[in-house]
């Protein structure tokens, strides 16, 4: 649920209780002529309490199927919870009926399709362990999947079996205790998407305008650096003001990969704070 939004009709953003009343006055006329106000996210919303007064106004996305994008910043915490969860429960659907979950990237400017999709897969494609000849198909779900929380809600559910190689990075299948890798860990591979997560400090960066760094503690690991006003603005890091310089630990999880024999990170997404979740 958003408080404000992007009226198709005024080309203006509006809140809600505004767009609502406007309706009862007959200057606008279509309660789905609005957009996400953030203009990377620009998903269709609907307003609720049309020609009607109430106690609650918000915007909710106009199609069950499309969520905000990953970092949306005109959505609440709550909201961003809300979305993670129904994202998940998505995902354990598929993995019920033995589908796979696809790690996706975020998209900018676009709508998150969260719909199932069922398709055919090639019986030699190197993620499909079969005997069948490789001029068969097989027919499977496949789902993808955007947010780190999505990922750590399918993690901590103990009805899922988490050896089971049912996530898809590119052509390659993991399980998720291949994914979720622990930051106080002794060995780490190199050159693999996997989710780091544990107790870190977070700092102001010696370098560079309105930069932090995270720290990892008692780790190996190496730091991670990413924009203060960009984590803050997002539901899903919004908490690191209350850590920053606090010297109290954080849990963190981060996406990237290893590169420099481990000497540096690179994230999944083309921005590092679309791959910081702060628990």
């Amino acid at each position: 649920m958003s408080e404000r939004a992007l009226s198709l009709e005024l080309n203006k953003n509006i809140h809600a209780k505004k767009a609502s009343e406007l309706s009862r006055n007959g200057i606008l006329k279509n309660k789905r002529a609005f957009q996400c106000s953030d203009t990377n996210c620009r998903i269709d919303l609907t307003c609720t309490n049309w020609n009607k007064s109430g106690k609650k106004y918000f915007f909710t996305p106009s199609s069950k199927e499309e969520l905000h994008i990953l970092g949306c910043t005109a959505i609440s915490t709550n909201e961003a919870s809300e979305q993670y969860k129904k994202e998940a429960d998505g995902a354990k659907s598929t993995i019920k009926k033995n589908g796979l979950i696809k790690m996706t990237e975020s998209i900018n400017k676009n709508t998150t399709d969260i719909k199932a999709k069922t398709e055919d897969l090639s019986a030699n494609d190197n993620f499909i362990n079969t005997n069948s000849s490789t001029t068969n198909k097989i027919r499977s779900e496949s789902r993808q999947l955007y947010s780190i929380p999505s990922f750590v809600e399918l993690y901590k559910d103990t009805a899922i079996n988490n050896e089971s190689q049912f996530i898809l990075i590119d052509k390659s299948k993991i399980s998720l205790n291949e994914l979720f890798v622990k930051s106080k860990s002794t060995h780490f591979t190199n050159n693999k998407i996997r989710i780091f997560f544990g107790n870190a400090l977070i700092k102001t960066a010696s370098f560079g305008e309105n930069m932090l760094q995270i720290e990892f503690l008692n780790s190996k690991l190496p730091k991670i650096y990413s924009n203060i006003n960009k984590l803050s603005a997002r539901p899903l890091t919004s908490k690191v003001l209350s850590y920053l310089d606090k010297n109290k630990y954080a849990f963190v999880y981060y996406r990237g990969k290893l590169i420099g024999n481990g000497t540096k990170f690179n994230s999944y997404n083309d921005k590092v704070y679309k791959d910081i979740f702060i628990k």
